[in-house]
């Protein structure tokens, strides 16, 4: 411990500046307070499913109706349909003539489902730009909440520029300009008696009073060169340090190596930790109350084995690039935030996240949404082509169109499971729900509209009956007094 009696000096470490929000349309916004108005992350994107599904549900019922009408119709020119097929079966351009002409005399419209769909699809495509924004916007936010919490802590260590017992002191020292030319620089030094990291800020004014000092520290608008003041050291960081001495010279001992202890670095080490561990807590108690759900662990990222809950800086810094932080009343770019602060930098984020390495490398989930997306819309098609059976069968000469709704299914089926790989948990979840809830439509429509077929027919076969034996009627109806 004596050891200490010798130190002096600093050693330079890096802070970071403040966080920015990043700006959301009124589809995010929406989606935002849905989450925090029910309190889950998952129950609110299932929600939002649901009203969007809410929504367009008027014209998906017009539509649905409309094709399993159509269907029925088919049915009852099937006679007619397959005489027709007969009649043209080399001929397919007079068949798609003759058949033109039956809907039109039957009051068939194969364009009547057209515009729901393209609705529909408008609408599907307008939730995946909004889902990939706001799941941009929510790793950047739950990043913000790990910064945050690092600052928070390296404060109680670090100078406070508003506290009225700062000092500013002017330090010159020599340094080679841009020719290679020793010159003098000037920086103002502003620390604290009970504090252990100052920092300093590059001065070109003239040289004047403190007040003077202060306020160009204030207005100061480049990045602060950090330094922990080796002097204050409490017996708590001495005795860390003392530790990693001590096991850095058993190491040695055991290999034979001869390397010096980096007294330095352990010191910077003390700090960085106290700064990360309070990022683990901020992960643990904040950040996955915002992303877990069920088995995911990051509802903003793919529910895959190879995705993990916390994101390489890589594809963090993707998501950062595509958006706009609201700096100053002003939306700016990724590249231009790098005035206002350092914290979205790769080295500030390696730095903290540094103690979430098992949540670098666990799976984020096991593909079971990318699984129930593919089920629900394989199922969903399914039932959709069974209630356009006699559409697909009669609207060609040759009744082929039914693998060409195969090929359709198939080609959605595709689709949807591209979508699930490369889009967030949260947008598989929507696409389930919405899957799900189509289904579920297009059950109790067709059997809606078969049912009222059926009583429609029955009446027709009643007024028939009536027409051509009047007297049985009669009869039937004294026998039921």
């Amino acid at each position: 411990m004596e050891l200490f009696n010798l130190l002096n000096g600093s050693v330079g470490i890096h802070l970071f500046g403040q966080t920015f929000d990043v700006s959301l349309n009124w589809i995010g916004e929406l989606i935002k307070g849905l989450i925090k108005g029910v309190g889950s992350v998952g129950l609110g994107i299932i929600v939002f499913s649901l009203i969007l599904k809410v929504i367009v549900l008027p014209f998906d019922i017009y539509q649905r109706i409309a094709m399993r009408k159509q269907n029925l119709k088919m049915a009852e020119n099937k006679d007619r349909m397959e005489k027709l097929q007969k009649q043209y079966a080399n001929d397919k351009q007079m068949y798609n003539q003759k058949v033109m002409e039956m809907y039109k005399e039957s009051g068939i419209n194969m364009f009547s489902s057209c515009l729901p769909m393209i609705l529909s699809m408008i609408i599907f495509f307008v939730a995946i730009g909004a889902f990939n924004s706001y799941s941009q916007y929510s790793n950047i936010e739950n990043y913000n909440i790990m910064v945050d919490a690092y600052n928070a802590k390296m404060t109680e260590y670090a100078v406070d520029v508003s506290d009225e017992n700062t000092n500013f002191t002017l330090q010159t020292r020599t340094e080679k300009n841009a020719q290679g030319v020793d010159e003098e620089v000037y920086y103002i030094q502003v620390s604290q008696t009970a504090k252990v990291i100052y920092f300093e800020v590059k001065y070109t004014g003239e040289i004047a009073d403190m007040a003077t000092y202060k306020a160009y520290v204030d207005d100061y608008k480049g990045e602060k060169a950090y330094y922990i003041d080796k002097a204050k050291l409490d017996d708590t960081v001495k005795a860390y340090v003392e530790e990693k001495r001590t096991a850095h010279n058993n190491a040695n001992a055991e290999s034979g190596a001869t390397t010096p202890f980096d007294e330095d670095l352990a010191i910077k080490t003390y700090f960085i930790e106290q700064g990360q561990d309070a990022v683990v807590s901020a992960y643990k108690k904040d950040v996955t109350k915002n992303t877990s759900f069920l088995w995911i662990k990051n509802i903003w990222v793919t529910d895959a084995v190879y995705k993990h809950p916390v994101l390489p800086y890589g594809e963090f810094s993707s998501s950062m690039a595509r958006e706009s932080f609201k700096v100053d009343g002003k939306k700016v770019k990724l590249s231009d935030v790098a005035e206002y602060t350092n914290a979205y930098q790769e080295y500030a984020y390696d730095q903290i996240t540094g103690k979430l390495d098992s949540q670098k490398s666990a799976p984020n989930g096991y593909f079971i949404l990318i699984a129930l997306s593919i089920g629900s819309i394989l199922l969903q098609q399914f039932v959709s082509m069974r209630s356009q059976k006699e559409q697909q069968k009669y609207s060609s000469v040759d009744g082929q169109s039914g693998s060409q709704q195969k090929m359709m299914l198939i080609m959605m089926t595709g689709m949807f499971a591209i979508f699930s790989f490369l889009y967030s948990s949260a947008f598989t979840i929507y696409m389930v729900t919405s899957n799900l809830t189509s289904l579920a439509s297009t059950l109790i429509i067709n059997k809606a509209v078969d049912s009222s077929a059926r009583k429609k027919e029955e009446r027709a076969l009643q007024e028939k009956y009536n027409k051509r034996f009047p007297r049985q009627q009669q009869d039937d109806k004294k026998k039921k007094k």
